[in-house]
């Protein structure tokens, strides 16, 4: 699987070539996963509120805790399997798990999905960017070095905002036809007549497929759900009122349901292939696409009986936008690569993305909209109309990806540009008077 050769760092030609702090840093060993580590410790460390109490509290006490009880679970779970698969022992395991908590701030079952349980790969393991930094302090931290990111910042969380973005940028978006919200119906992008189609429902804000829904026509104004139950509009509807006047006050989309382009459609049953590109601002702060990879959502699928994988996942090659062989996302299945997709027997390895350099394209195109986030994980799918934006996450986990291309983000394009950035925020948390977040 080729990536965009690494080049050299910007220290070398860039304004900062000159600086012996740039230059300290420059030559720093410390992997990156490890740096970003000590870099989310020292972000807690300057929150002295009850708040970055608490936090501390979280990161460095209950939390580990917490994951060192989840050992033996997951000894029970795949510690055997593991052990005739590669020989290794269960106290070793024991023993690596415990320090992939205590030393990197992850849940046990990293150890599995990143295949540390193989010769040498805990040695690597301080290359390995985990989830608990990322959704934790250092990213936002990230999108907070330049001062004036905070006023100017798009909100990718908001879906109806990113709609009308991509609407004025000219981005292929599903555009919602219906909001519910407190029991209210508005229609921001369509009317009633626009509703006798296939239809997805999903939160306004949130990530994936959170709370979502899909209606397929059956006849005018008749649809059948995910569990094959008929229904009428009128149902639907009031059963999305209800939804929004709940506990929980849920606010909806309504929109096209969107279907697979013909040249993926076999990799699926009922569920929509995407396809998560990530981003990342260079050493010019200009955004460049660093890593693609196909995802076929198994929890969508009600006739998968796969047990507790909810993902599979397989590269994407930048330059051709050939695929490499597809994984799934939970421990056990360890070290399970397929040339064919596993529940489809659809053919995987080496086929070409459809819309490939549009599809790459696109997501730099989205990612210079909103050029204070540092790494953006964009998902896309494509239909036969063409490629799809669905959503962007700026604080996208970075393990499956990890898995996927079965190797660290250190050893990434993706990995080269994070420590480069990491020299930035460095370079704040040294100014008096910078206040994050």
């Amino acid at each position: 699987m080729r990536h965009a050769p690494l080049p050299k760092r910007a220290f070398e030609d860039g304004p900062e070539a000159a600086s012996p702090d740039a230059l300290t840093r420059q030559s720093r060993p410390l992997p990156v996963g490890a740096r970003a580590r000590r870099l989310q410790r020292r972000i807690l460390l300057r929150d002295r509120s009850l708040e970055g109490l608490y936090w501390l509290f979280d990161q460095y006490l209950g939390r580990p805790l917490v994951n060192l009880c989840r050992i033996v679970p997951m000894i029970r779970l795949v510690g055997a399997q593991a052990r005739r698969e590669v020989g290794v022992s269960i106290r070793r395991q024991v023993w690596d798990q415990v320090r992939v908590v205590l030393f990197h701030g992850a849940k046990p079952w990293i150890y599995y999905v990143l295949e540390l349980y193989r010769d040498g790969a805990m040695a690597e393991a301080g290359a390995y960017v985990m989830r608990n930094e990322v959704k934790h302090g250092l990213f936002k931290a990230l999108n907070r070095i330049d001062p004036e990111a905070r006023d100017r910042a798009r909100k990718l969380g908001d879906k109806l905002e990113v709609s009308r973005w991509c609407l004025e940028n000219q981005i292929a978006h599903p555009r919602p036809i219906m909001l519910v919200e407190d029991g209210e119906i508005s229609w921001p992008g369509g009317s009633r007549a626009d509703l006798d189609r296939d239809l997805f429902v999903k939160l306004r804000r949130g990530r994936g497929a959170h709370s979502s829904a899909s209606y397929w026509r059956t006849g005018p104004f008749q649809y059948r759900d995910d569990e094959n139950r008929q229904s009428t509009l009128q149902q639907i509807t009031e059963a999305l009122q209800r939804r929004s006047m709940g506990s929980k006050r849920e606010r909806l989309m309504v929109m096209p349901l969107l279907h697979n382009h013909p040249a993926i459609a076999d990799l699926a049953d009922v569920s929509l292939i995407t396809f998560r590109l990530i981003t990342c601002l260079d050493e010019e702060l200009r955004p460049v696409l660093t890593n693609a990879y196909l995802r076929s959502m198994a929890k969508l699928e009600p006739n998968w009986d796969i047990g507790w994988i909810e993902e599979y996942g397989a590269p994407i090659d930048l330059e051709t936008g050939a695929l490499g062989r597809i994984t799934g996302d939970k421990p056990p299945c360890l070290s399970e690569w397929f040339d064919r997709h596993p529940v489809t027997d659809a053919a995987v390895t080496g086929r070409i993305v459809p819309c490939w350099p549009e599809l790459a394209a696109l997501a730099v195109k989205a990612h210079r909209l909103v050029p204070e986030r540092i790494i953006i994980g964009w998902d896309f799918a494509i239909t036969p109309d063409g490629p799809a934006l669905l959503e962007g996450n700026s604080f996208l986990d970075l393990v499956f990806p990890e898995r996927v291309f079965r190797q660290p983000v250190g050893q990434m394009r993706l990995g080269q540009l994070l420590d480069f950035h990491l020299d930035r925020l460095e370079a704040k948390l040294d100014e008096k008077g910078w206040r994050y977040p």
